[in-house]
C-alpha cells in the first residue's frame, strides 16, 4: 500500500499534468458485479476438499485477468491459524476434515465476514433472483452464529436407511412404507437367515438420528425445534417417546445383527456391504467413504425412514444436514473476490459439477436434477427432491456437541438393554435442563 505522502504527491503530479487523478476507480455496483470486484486481483483460495476449487474456472471466465489457484490443505488449522493471527488470511476457505478450523473460536475473535451480503446479492445464474432464493430451505441456519451468517455450508448430507436393491429384488422384498412394514420386513429377513439391521454401535449418534427423524415425521418440525431451543420437557414429547419405543422394537424382536453394539462405522458398513445385514442407517456419504468396497452388483440404494403410520405430519420428510462450511475471512486482502467466488460456487453449473465429479449433493436447489449417477447418489437425490419443503433439520448437535454426546450415548445404552425407555427420557431431559441453566454455555435459538 502506498504511504499517504507518496499517494498525495502522485495525485498532485497527475493533476498538474493532466488535470485529473490517476487513482484507479472501482467498478460500479451492478447485478453482474455486486461486490465491485477488481478483475485483476488474485483470489487466495485454501480448501480441504478438491471440489472447493471447482468454481475457479467460472470465476476466471468472468474475470479473465484474475489468478485463482486453489490450494489443497488437508492440515487446515496448522496452516491457517498462524495466518489468521498475523492478519493475512486467505480470501476464501473450505473447512472440513480432521483438522478443520474451530469456527466458534474464529467467530468470537471477529475473524469471519458477515455473508448476508452474499445471500442478498443477485444470483450468478439469474440477476433478477437473490442467491438465497436459489438454495434449499433451512440449510443456511447451519452457518449462522447469534443470528449472523458466518459460513455457507455447501454440501447437503441426506440421511436414511441403506439397502441392496438387487438383494431386495431377488427375495421379492419391498421398501417399507411404514415402521410396521419395516418390522415385518425384518422378520422376513430373519427367516431368510439374514440379520435385518446393523449400525455403528460405537457411534450411537446414528441411532439418535433415526429416533429424531422418526419423531419429526410423526409430530412435525416443531418437535425437533423445541429440542434445539432447549424448551422445557422437549424430550418428553409424545412423538419422541413413540419414536424411541419404535426403534427399541428392533432390539426387542431380535432384528439386530449380532455384536452390532461393538462395531464402529467402518466395521458395520463392511459387514453390510458383505451381505451380512439387510439395512443400515447412515448419510449419503456412505458410497464415497466405502469406495472400492461396494460390490458391483449390489445396487446400493437409500430409502427414507418410514413413518410410524400412514398419516404422519411429514409424509415425505427426510433429515438433511448442511456440511462443508465455506467462509470469507474478515481481514481477507480481496474480500470482494472471496464473496464473488462463493457466488460462483453457488451457481447451478458449478453445483452440478460437484455432484457429477465428487458424488456430493449441494444446497443449490435443483442443481442435481437430470444428472446421470449411480443408484446410491440417485436415490439420495430423489429423496431430497421428493421431500420438497419437508426437510427435517436440527442444530443442537452442532450448537451443543457435549450434550449431543450424552443423548447419543444414552440411545446406544437403551438399544443394548442398559436403559429402559423412561430412564432414557429422564437422563436426556435432565442433561438438557442442566445445559439450559448453565450460563457459561452460549445459547442459540431458531425461529
Amino acid at each position: 500500500m502506498l504511504k499517504r505522502r507518496t499517494l498525495l504527491q502522485g495525485a498532485l503530479a497527475g493533476a498538474v499534468l493532466s488535470g485529473c487523478s490517476t487513482t484507479p476507480v472501482a467498478p460500479p455496483v451492478s447485478k453482474e458485479n455486486p461486490f465491485t470486484v477488481d478483475g485483476n486481483a488474485p483470489v487466495d483460495l485454501v480448501i480441504s476438499e478438491e471440489y472447493g476449487g471447482f468454481a475457479a474456472a467460472a470465476y476466471r471466465k468472468r474475470y479473465a485477468a484474475a489468478v485463482v489457484t486453489p490450494k489443497l490443505a488437508p492440515q487446515l488449522s496448522g496452516q491457517l491459524l498462524p495466518r489468521f493471527a498475523a492478519g493475512n488470511p486467505p480470501d476464501v476457505v473450505l473447512s472440513t476434515g480432521d483438522d478443520e478450523l474451530e469456527l466458534g473460536r474464529l467467530v468470537k475473535e471477529g475473524q469471519l465476514t458477515d455473508l448476508q451480503q452474499l445471500l442478498d446479492a443477485p444470483s450468478w445464474d439469474n440477476p433478477n433472483a437473490a442467491v438465497k432464493d436459489q438454495l434449499l430451505p433451512d440449510m443456511l441456519n447451519f452457518g449462522r452464529y447469534d443470528g449472523t451468517q458466518r459460513t455457507v455450508n455447501y454440501i447437503a448430507s441426506v440421511y436414511g436407511l441403506w439397502y441392496s436393491a438387487s438383494l431386495f429384488q431377488r427375495n421379492g422384498w419391498e421398501v417399507p412404507r411404514t415402521w410396521t412394514d419395516l418390522l415385518a420386513l425384518g422378520a422376513d429377513m430373519k427367516a431368510a437367515k439374514l440379520a435385518p439391521f446393523i449400525y455403528a454401535g460405537t457411534h450411537p449418534y446414528y441411532l439418535l438420528e433415526l429416533v429424531l427423524t422418526l419423531a419429526a415425521k410423526t409430530g412435525g418440525p416443531d418437535v425437533v425445534k423445541r429440542i434445539d431451543n432447549l424448551e422445557d420437557g422437549a424430550w418428553k414429547d409424545e412423538s419422541v417417546t413413540k419414536a424411541i419405543i419404535a426403534v427399541g422394537e428392533l432390539a426387542k424382536r431380535g432384528l439386530l445383527a449380532a455384536g452390532t453394539a461393538a462395531y464402529d462405522h467402518i466395521g458395520s458398513q463392511k459387514r453390510f456391504l458383505a451381505g451380512k445385514a439387510g439395512m443400515l442407517p447412515c448419510g449419503n456419504w456412505l458410497e464415497n467413504e466405502m469406495k472400492g468396497l461396494v460390490p458391483q452388483d449390489f445396487a446400493l440404494t437409500m430409502f427414507a425412514v418410514p413413518p410410524l403410520d400412514s398419516s404422519p405430519a411429514l409424509a415425505s420428510g427426510v433429515h438433511v444436514a448442511a456440511t462443508a462450511p465455506f467462509l470469507v475471512p474478515d481481514k481477507a486482502r480481496n474480500k470482494a473476490g472471496g464473496l464473488e467466488y462463493l457466488r460462483a460456487l453457488l451457481s447451478a453449473d458449478v453445483a452440478a459439477q460437484v455432484t457429477s465429479e465428487a458424488s456430493q449433493l449441494t444446497i443449490v436447489r435443483g442443481a442435481a436434477d437430470g444428472l446421470e449417477m449411480g443408484t446410491a447418489l440417485r436415490s439420495a437425490r430423489d429423496l431430497l427432491s421428493a421431500a420438497g419443503d419437508q426437510l427435517i433439520v436440527w442444530y443442537f448437535d452442532d450448537w451443543y456437541p457435549q450434550f449431543a454426546d450424552v443423548a447419543a450415548t444414552a440411545t446406544g445404552q437403551f438399544m443394548a438393554g442398559g436403559l429402559q425407555q423412561s430412564e432414557w427420557t429422564a437422563r436426556i431431559q435432565a442433561a438438557a435442563d442442566k445445559l439450559k441453566q448453565d450460563s457459561a454455555v452460549t445459547k442459540y435459538h431458531r425461529d
